[in-house]
């Protein structure tokens, strides 16, 4: 028997629920479950540390972790291709899983029009 909630570890102050009653419907939710994962063995985190970041700091808008988290969850997903990642950058699914609460507080109080501004 399948639960009607499955409840995950919180993203700042957002509570995460898989709800089996319908609503906000993703295919890339078995990307929560990798989150939980990767937070517990901490492995893109450690990749992160041992690759050398030569941007400018004060140009940063996204962490070296966030970006590998990104794309490694979007392989997972099953989305192989870069330029994939224009259209995922809206998904909540990726977005709650790669740990961008400030984005998922955008798009929760925007347009969704507003996606195209939002330049990663």
């Amino acid at each position: 028997m399948v639960p009607e909630k499955l409840t995950f570890s919180p993203l700042s102050r957002r509570q995460i629920e898989a709800d089996f009653s319908g609503g906000h419907i993703t295919s890339d939710a078995g990307l929560l479950l990798l989150r939980e994962v990767d937070n517990q063995h901490q492995l893109t985190q450690r990749l992160a540390t041992v690759l050398d970041d030569a941007r400018n700091p004060v140009l940063v808008r996204h962490k070296l972790q966030t970006m590998i988290r990104q794309r490694v969850f979007g392989v997972a997903a099953g989305y192989e291709d870069l330029n994939d990642h224009e259209t995922l950058r809206a998904d909540q699914a990726l977005q709650t899983a790669t740990g961008e609460a400030a984005i998922l507080a955008r798009i929760s109080h925007s347009a969704p029009t507003t996606f195209a501004d939002q330049a990663w």
